[in-house]
């Protein structure tokens, strides 16, 4: 068993102690005759629900965090690359959508998956990075 799961059934394990020691500590003052049995499974849940909100925040990191390789153009799909080219030809979304018999917002998504990856925010961005590429390739050839 690896330190994730080992951390992860301890972490389990706690808050299952808690809810009991909750409950009996309910049962020592007696909160169970003025309350139903369903708000207790009620905060139960309300508790579990919040518990794995924040263990999942700590465990899996936001998808913009994205870990950065030396060289960016690996991070880019195929396909993302091909999108890249027409966005350096002057292609409209609606053109490079057409061109690649998807949904305008499939390229959109694409292209918000490139500026990411690309840590850009923009097209002009996207394009004066690409044309850098090129240049450097052209160098590295002559």
């Amino acid at each position: 068993m690896s330190t994730l799961n080992i951390k992860t059934s301890i972490k389990i394990g706690i808050a299952a102690s808690l809810a009991i020691i909750l409950f009996q500590v309910s049962n020592i003052f007696l909160v169970y005759k003025y309350f139903k049995f369903d708000y207790y499974i009620t905060a139960i849940a309300i508790l579990f629900l919040v518990a794995g909100y924040f263990f999942s925040r700590y465990t899996h990191p936001p998808k913009a965090i994205i870990e950065a390789k030396e060289d960016p153009l690996e991070a880019l799909t195929l396909k993302e690359i091909e999108i890249l080219k027409l966005i350096a030809t002057g292609k409209s979304n609606k053109e490079i959508a057409a061109a690649n018999f998807v949904e305008i917002s499939t390229i959109k998504t694409h292209i918000n998956n490139i500026y990411g990856k690309l840590g850009i925010t923009n097209r002009k961005q996207a394009i004066n990075w690409f044309n850098q590429q090129q240049a450097i390739v052209l160098n590295d050839d002559l």
